[in-house]
């Protein structure tokens, strides 16, 4: 065969049983392997044979007489082996390029890779040396000098010195693309430029890169669609049939099936009773086998649960609820409200111009055990969501703080690595469950009215009417507290997020979220020295609204 095929690298293929190369359709070698890889420049393969793996040229020819355990295609004339479990690179000899073995390395492009150690990231050059100094929880290859880099859960891009591009964070990234880059934050994916600035302010359920200026992407309605940089609709490519969306609405109206099948899986204790056979349940639950698997089929199709080899096992959703049983708890609290607070009255509602709070269900519930659980499961929601709290929040200067509300118990912990004195209020009795769990001190702010450095208010009086938000705040005042903190979330105008629990909010308590004009006006109506010094954002939900007295 005529071997000037190195400059035609791209026609050799791999034949259909994946045991040799072909060239137009033809054997390119006579020999058989177990199992062969695709040509790379210079016109290397990897294969593996019955013992080991290594490279060969397009004769067919071992390069070299080193055997490896895997062996993957030549890059910047390195290719990834491993041997012994470990990761590293080899030239065309099958000399190790350096000395250094990881638990993993990728392959060179432009002259960097990628490689792991530890559980961390990072990068070397071509002859293995660091090329900075920093370890992420994942690196990306670089492309045109830039790499995606992950550290905490975001995401950002490095240059070649490890120095951020940007400094700008998201949920996830992708590669620069023809000057921008794909990126995802809690509201959806949409494109950034090299600043990371975003580039127009709609988010979508999937981006792709741009190609000759249109990008494809996907609605969160379903629709595909081709957009221009300024999110100019160019062509349709799909769109949901009206069956599809009928469906589609109608799995949202029954999403109060959920709760009640995860609430029955809470009376049940299924959930720690699994992997385990159908009859078997049966006869530790007391339920009828035929029942039982109804219950069984519709925990599947919720996804909360699988059936494999003849047994139900914990799905990886499932495995959450378990490790964090204030969920199940909190089943319970919702199905309460589709029970307790009438949703029904809502347009009635909506037509009233001045709404007068009340206390919530979890206020009024006269079983103690009951209520625990309800208390339980809205401190279970706040301890992720105020995780950073001390992290973000400037707590150095403060000794003594007083706590308002359910919520604020989830930040009792934080509060005393800090060494802080707490104090309690709160306008009803929570149950011995809860409080006994707390070690802090319980005051009747009305009566008791000691110096503090602080006070935070977590999620308290988004459940208040305006009035007597007034009232809690000019308490505070009056007793000269300098610096107030309100967990809230803050409604933006041209963001729905919030919408529905601000609904919510109003159907249970008739309270309601504000945005931060609402707020600044509340505070003039209390004290025009206290003012809004500045705004945290603890999550995308969730923000402190950090108040000083000036």
């Amino acid at each position: 065969m005529n071997l000037n095929i190195i400059d035609k690298l791209h026609k050799i293929t791999i034949s259909s049983c994946r045991t040799h190369h072909l060239f137009e359709g033809k054997k390119l070698y006579s020999r058989l392997f177990c199992d062969v890889e695709k040509f790379h420049n210079p016109g290397f393969a990897p294969v593996l044979d019955s013992e080991s793996g290594y490279h060969i040229n397009i004769y067919g020819q071992a390069l070299y007489h080193h055997r490896f355990d895997k062996t993957f295609g030549f890059y910047c004339s390195r290719a990834a082996v491993v041997k012994a479990g470990k990761y590293y690179h080899i030239n065309s000899k099958g000399e190790a390029v350096y000395d250094t073995r990881y638990d993993w390395v990728g392959n060179y492009q432009e002259e960097y890779c990628v490689v792991r150690v530890d559980n961390k990231f990072f990068h070397i050059d071509i002859n293995g040396d660091l090329l900075y100094g920093n370890k992420y929880d994942y690196a990306g290859d670089f492309k045109d000098n830039v790499a995606v880099i992950y550290q905490n859960n975001l995401a950002s891009h490095i240059d070649n010195t490890g120095g951020l591009i940007h400094n700008k964070w998201y949920k996830k990234l992708g590669i620069f693309h023809k000057g921008y880059a794909n990126a995802e934050d809690n509201k959806g994916w949409f494109h950034i430029n090299r600043h990371g600035e975003e580039i127009y302010s709609q988010r979508y359920k999937m981006v792709e890169p741009f190609y000759n200026g249109l990008a494809k992407v996907e609605t969160f309605e379903g629709e595909l669609l081709q957009i221009s940089i300024d999110t100019n609709t160019k062509h349709v490519i799909s769109a949901p049939t009206e069956l599809e969306q009928v469906h589609s609405i109608s799995k949202e109206m029954v999403g109060f099936w959920y709760t009640y099948l995860l609430n029955g899986a809470s009376e049940t204790d299924i959930f720690n009773l699994l992997p385990a056979h159908s009859t078997e349940l049966s006869r530790k639950l007391q339920i009828p086998e035929t029942n039982l698997l109804r219950f069984l089929r519709a925990l599947w199709e919720a996804g909360f649960i699988c059936y494999d080899n003849n047994s139900w096992h914990l799905t990886s959703k499932s495995q959450i609820i378990t490790k964090n049983p204030f969920l199940l708890k909190a089943a319970k609290m919702w199905g309460k409200v589709i029970i307790e607070e009438n949703w029904l009255n809502l347009p009635k509602l909506l037509k009233q111009s001045k709404q007068s709070s009340l206390l919530s269900f979890k206020e009024t519930e006269l079983d103690e055990i009951k209520q625990s659980e309800f208390y339980e499961a809205l401190i279970g929601y706040s301890l992720f969501d105020f995780k950073l709290f001390d992290a973000k929040v400037e707590l150095q200067l403060v000794k003594s703080a007083i706590l308002f509300g359910v919520h604020s118990i989830a930040l009792i912990k934080q509060l005393k690595k800090h060494n802080i004195q707490i104090d309690y209020h709160n306008d009803f009795t929570i149950p011995l469950a809860i409080t006994d769990q707390c070690d802090i001190n319980f005051v009747d702010y009305n009566q008791i009215l000691p110096q503090y450095d602080i006070a935070i208010l977590a999620r308290f009086l988004q459940h208040l009417d305006d009035n007597k938000v007034i009232s809690y705040l000019k308490m505070l005042d009056r007793n000269k507290i300098s610096r107030i903190l309100l967990l809230e979330t803050i409604l933006e105008d041209n963001s729905p997020l919030g919408g529905i629990i601000d609904i919510n909010i109003m159907v249970e308590t008739r309270g309601k979220l504000r945005s931060v004009d609402e707020w600044k006006q509340l505070l003039n109506k209390v004290n025009n020295k206290l003012h809004i010094q500045k705004i945290i954002r603890l999550t995308n939900y969730l923000s402190v609204i950090d108040i000083t007295r000036v």
